[in-house]
């Protein structure tokens, strides 16, 4: 019962209001009385936090002199309060994103979450219009594969540095070997626009991660970790023997542009 209440708590429900809810799931239905009795709570108290149950949907009360209580059942609360969320986030998206005026900011912010880290890459994925390139460790890869998807999908071209093999329809992928590097790295560049860079330790934990919209340093990453890619190409078909025709198409398929809307923002 304990792992109830804290997960209706966590759903914004009192402890007594949590109390009670999963009290009348395992013994409805139940006077206040009762109820107060059973879970050790002042009748008042119990009494009030009732009348909130109830206006929440959690509980209906029989319209009578015993004022019995039941419990709805968790699916319809659940589904109810999903709902209501949604009503919520819907409105409160359309409010801020009236605010939302984005202005040039070159600063440096720390992220401290690894949460924050991949939500951030989303976020970028999201916005790109031309071209994200990356170093993207294996294990990472289904945090973030519906987001490459839908960048490619879009017309986005996507490049990327993995130590594993990684197939999503459109993104490019060279493979260098597992351990090459001396921790596992996290590195995004979209449109030579915004850099995320992110560290993490041998069981994923984060170490620390960086994120900027500075347009020297996305210029200077993008055209870093384009070189890089190049040359991992060319390294990799080496490798398979390719022509000189393979090698070619390697090379101008990598190298990066200054058409990036990046590099216009950095002459500006």
């Amino acid at each position: 019962m304990r792992d109830s209440v804290k997960a209706l708590a966590d759903l914004g429900f009192t402890n007594l209001e949590a109390e009670i809810y999963a009290f009348l799931l395992q013994e409805s239905p139940a006077t206040g009385y009762r109820i107060a009795q059973a879970i050790g709570k002042p009748a008042a108290n119990t009494y009030k936090a009732i009348q909130t149950l109830e206006q929440k949907g959690a509980v209906i009360v029989e319209d009578g002199a015993s004022r019995m209580c039941r419990a709805v059942s968790s699916e319809e609360l659940l589904s109810r309060l999903t709902r209501e969320f949604e009503i919520k986030r819907s409105s409160a998206q359309s409010t801020l994103s009236a605010l939302n005026h984005p202005s040039v900011d070159e600063r440096i912010y720390q992220i401290r979450s690894r949460d924050q880290v991949f939500q951030r890459a989303r976020e970028m994925l999201g916005e790109v219009q031309q071209v994200g390139l990356g170093v993207l460790p294996g294990r990472f890869v289904q945090e973030l594969a519906e987001d490459l998807l839908a960048a490619t999908t879009r017309g986005v071209d996507v490049a990327l540095k993995s130590d594993q093999a990684i197939r999503i329809e459109g993104v490019d992928v060279v493979q260098e070997a597992a351990g090459s590097r001396a921790r596992t790295t996290f590195h995004l560049v979209t449109d030579a626009e915004q850099i995320l860079l992110a560290a993490f330790d041998d069981s994923g934990a984060l170490l620390n991660a960086v994120w900027t919209r500075s347009p020297m340093l996305a210029v200077a990453h993008h055209e870093g970790l384009a070189n890089e890619l190049c040359l991992a190409a060319v390294a990799e078909r080496i490798d398979e023997g390719a022509g000189q025709k393979r090698l070619t198409r390697a090379l101008s398929s990598l190298r990066p542009s200054s058409a990036t809307s990046g590099f216009a923002k950095l002459k500006a």
